[in-house]
Order: C-alpha cells, then structure tokens, then sequence
C-alpha cells in the first residue's frame, strides 16, 4: 500500500517545457508498465510542441479549463470533464491558447 499527499509532492517541470509545472503521484517503476500518473498546470499562453511516443498511451483527464491538443493535424478543444487518450505513434501537442489555467491528470502506459 502506498499513500500520497499529493498536497505535500515538489511541484517539478514537464520535461517538455520545465515552465509547464507537474506533481508525479506515481512515478515510473512503481506499477509494471505504469509510466507515470500525475498533474499538470498550463498557464495561459504555455504549450507543448508536437511530438510522439512510440510505444506509450497517453491519458488526460481534464479537471479545469480547456486546452487545445492536436492530433495527427487535428485540433481538439477540451474541457472540464473530459478525457483523451493518445495512442502510440500518434503525433500530438497540447497548448492554452485562453484565459485561465487549464489542469489535468494525466498518465502514461507502456506498451514494451
């Protein structure tokens, strides 16, 4: 068993853009092919550039505002309430192009 006071975690940059803060509630190692499972805070105007993970699903779940990912060249507005999944391969980006803090939970699993 294991408990986290996620209150308590060292808020740490994504490794995208170390401006782009995150709290890892499950790091990588502690759950067979778990990569990791944590939080994010994109400030308006912050972005994550295209990129992809070949053998990676990517889950978020959006807990505040709305954030633009793209996709394969498609754009998607997210927001409160919803989830995305990105599969492996996929080319994707995520940026808050709006006026308010978007937050999600987010976690990635392997496929290795």
């Amino acid at each position: 068993m294991k408990l986290t006071k996620t209150t308590a975690l060292p808020e740490l940059g994504v490794s995208h853009d170390p401006e782009i803060k995150k709290k890892v509630f499950i790091g990588k190692g502690e759950i067979p092919q778990l990569m990791m499972y944590g939080s994010a805070v994109f400030t308006p105007g912050q972005l994550v550039e295209l990129h992809k993970h070949d053998t990676m699903f990517e889950v978020f779940y959006i807990q505040s505002g709305k954030a633009e990912f793209t996709v394969n060249t498609k754009k998607f507005i997210v927001e409160k309430g919803d989830c995305i999944t990105i599969e492996p391969g996929e080319i994707h980006a995520q940026s808050n192009p709006f006026d308010e803090n978007v937050t999600w939970t987010y976690f990635g699993i392997a496929t290795d």
